[in-house]
């Protein structure tokens, strides 16, 4: 019996043999052949398996610590293994053939692309993550100078400046002069005034002197109380009006303790680049023993660099003198008048000034959303032209990868195939991706951009004419037309394969 059992074990063993040497058999040989369990579980695994080798190696238990490689555009963007040694600019391809000669040749199709990708594969986390933050793109947050349209519902932005005026309360502002009472007038300019400034600034309101009265017993009072009845904000007619409404002339000319309680208004509102501009109505001098000189220069010279603009309502030679001190140390100017129409030209002057600051402040608004547009969109370029670059270098090196190990015999055609048709895949999803990204953020990009812009024109336009009716100026504004760039997404096809 054991005589007749020697051929036929003979037999089988040179079957098998003959199929270890044959690296061209017919995928699925083996499993028509196999009469063992364990093989039919490892053909059933994967029908693209290597003929089996027998050999146990470190390279084998290496692989089988390999992650399952992503074979899906989600699984590779979402793919956390770094990439590969030789991936990159460490690529060098007799090092990397080098590592393929260790390979085990019971390997399946997939535990090789592992081990590929483990070798050179690259890892596309950082572009995602780019495209990811490019798409979130919103020019508005670089308009820093505009006020919304609507504060109640929209979170308020930084202006572009801080107009805060200073009145003076004291008793002698009840005095008359050629057109009604100093105070009434003063209020009635101020207002114009304000209604006229840009929607781009936020004003406010500080008095002084209007509490106690002119008499000695209430002078201390009067002196140590400035209150400011319009915190910095933006211009509301109707409550500028109510604050208006909270007080009249009464006291003494605190003007040093006004501009010291000034500073410290526009230090809790001053943020970087917005300008601090205050105008200062009075019509005698300092009466407190304060030094409004000094108070001037130290907010002029503080970080809130103010400039402090004086106006002198119908006051002496005396006045004058140290009004003019204290504008000049407040880096302003210094204007007097005697009457209703010399106090409306002077605050019609001071609208001539922002008239001009309106078109430099649109310009300056739309500059800085240009340069934010135009950095975001070099980055957009350079991440997808990078991407491409990577996916294409990628792609190379596992096709020459591939052929090398077709070369050595090692990989049998299905298997040859299935790592191929993985490569194209993985190529193309890739390369379909960054253009995508591209087109899409691109065009996200440009609207946004471009509606960023019409709103700056619009709130421009809009200021220009409350301006053109307050100075008497018909001025010709037109807006820009803009429109998105032109972006072709290129047209790619899977790699046509009729022999592997």
């Amino acid at each position: 019996m054991l005589k007749r059992k020697l051929p036929i074990l003979f037999l089988i063993t040179t079957l098998l043999l003959s199929a270890s040497g044959c690296s061209e058999a017919v995928p699925g040989a083996n499993e028509d052949q196999a009469t063992s369990s364990q093989a039919e579980q490892e053909t059933t695994a994967d029908t693209a398996k290597a003929p089996a080798s027998f050999e146990s190696s470190a390279a084998e238990s290496a692989a089988a610590a390999l992650p399952k490689p992503p074979t899906t555009l989600e699984e590779i963007l979402a793919y956390q293994e770094a990439a590969g040694r030789y991936a990159g600019s460490s690529y060098e391809e007799s090092a990397v053939q080098a590592e393929l000669d260790k390979l085990s040749k019971d390997l399946t199709a997939e535990e090789v692309y592992a081990r590929l990708l483990h070798l050179f594969g690259e890892n596309y986390q950082q572009e995602k993550n780019t495209f990811d933050r490019l798409e979130q793109v919103n020019y508005r947050q670089a308009l820093l100078s505009i006020d919304p349209a609507d504060p109640a519902s929209v979170p308020q932005t930084t202006p572009k400046a801080n107009i805060e005026v200073i009145l003076d309360a004291s008793g002698s502002m009840a005095e008359k002069v050629d057109g009604g009472v100093k105070m009434d007038l003063a209020k009635k300019s101020i207002q114009g005034f304000l209604e006229s400034i840009p929607m781009h600034s936020h004003v406010g309101l500080r008095v002084f002197g209007h509490k106690g009265s002119g008499s000695d017993q209430d002078k201390a009072l009067s002196c140590a109380q400035t209150e400011l009845v319009y915190p910095l904000s933006s211009y509301d007619p109707n409550r500028f009006q109510g604050s208006l409404q909270q007080f009249g002339p009464k006291g003494w000319t605190g003007i040093a303790t006004a501009l010291e309680a000034a500073r410290e208004d526009l230090k809790n509102s001053h943020s970087e680049g917005v300008e601090n501009i205050i105008y200062l109505v009075t019509d005698g001098i300092e009466t407190c023993g304060g030094n409004p000189v000094e108070a001037a220069k130290a907010l002029h010279q503080s970080e809130m660099k103010a400039v402090i603009n004086l106006i002198g309502f119908d006051v002496n030679d005396e006045a004058q003198r140290q009004l003019k001190a204290v504008a000049e140390a407040g880096g302003g100017t210094y204007a007097t008048v005697k009457d209703k129409t010399a106090l409306e030209n002077v605050f019609k002057q001071y609208l001539n000034d922002l008239y001009k600051e309106n078109s430099s402040w649109m310009q300056q608004a739309i500059d800085n959303v240009w340069n934010q547009y135009e950095e975001e969109e070099k980055e957009l370029i350079e991440t997808r032209k990078e991407m491409l670059a990577k996916v294409a270098a990628e792609y190379d090196r596992l096709k020459a990868a591939v052929t090398y190990l077709r070369d050595k015999e090692f990989l049998e055609k299905k298997q040859k195939s299935q790592l191929l048709s993985w490569m194209d895949n993985r190529w193309l999803d890739l390369s379909n991706y960054a253009d995508s990204r591209w087109v899409e953020i691109g065009h996200k990009m440009d609207v946004e951009w471009i509606e960023a812009s019409a709103e700056v024109e619009k709130r421009w336009m809009e200021n220009g004419r409350m301006l053109d009716a307050k100075s008497g100026k018909i001025a010709l504004r037109i807006p820009s037309l803009r429109t998105p760039k032109i972006r072709v997404k290129p047209l790619r096809n899977r790699p046509i394969r009729y022999d592997f």
